[in-house]
């Protein structure tokens, strides 16, 4: 994702050197045993995405550095502190809009690793879907199905209307990574 922000940055005539955004990222924690999970306890982690790093390979080893490091961190569960009272979860959404705190949100959901049926028929693809909201003009949501990783960007069509960039430059940036370990690999 941090390749695809890159790129539209950019393709606008940002300066990007030294340029770090943040990406509000979906998580779930689970503390139990494998095979004894009780259900999700979805939250949330900023991580910080080094935009001002050219080198794909080094910008991913500093977002994996960060990320394992905050995946150690204790932090609440989404609906809890005021979250639990509906007049928190309001003043949250209304200050939104205005928010300075995170540039771009990116939920990973892992899905089912083996096909689904329905009335006999496969399921070939699944593709998941996140709504923009407040200030933020681009959303990503990335799924796994039966060994497919599937990406959405969803864009708000008039403060984005470039999120073509971003989605060639999310490509170009696995297709480096991919190379990269092809090299490493030989």
């Amino acid at each position: 994702m941090a390749g695809g922000w890159r790129q539209l940055l950019a393709s606008r005539g940002e300066d990007l050197q030294g340029l770090v955004q943040r990406a509000m990222v979906t998580i779930s924690r689970h503390e139990e045993q494998p095979g004894h999970a009780r259900g999700n306890k979805p939250g949330w982690m900023m991580v910080p995405l080094p935009l001002g790093e050219p080198d794909p390979v080094r910008r991913l080893e500093l977002i994996a550095h960060e990320t394992a490091a905050r995946k150690r961190q204790a932090r609440p569960e989404a609906g809890s502190g005021i979250f639990r009272f509906a007049a928190g979860q309001r003043a949250w959404y209304r200050h939104f809009p205005r928010q300075r705190s995170v540039n771009l949100v990116v939920t990973n959901v892992a899905g089912p690793p083996v096909p689904l049926y329905l009335a006999g028929a496969p399921l070939l693809e699944l593709f998941p879907m996140m709504p923009v909201m407040g200030n933020l003009t681009l959303v990503v949501a990335v799924l796994s199905y039966a060994g497919q990783l599937n990406f959405t960007a969803t864009a708000d069509r008039d403060a984005c209307p470039d999120a073509e960039v971003f989605a060639v430059g999310v490509r170009s940036a696995l297709d480096d990574l991919t190379r990269s370990a092809l090299v490493s690999a030989s």
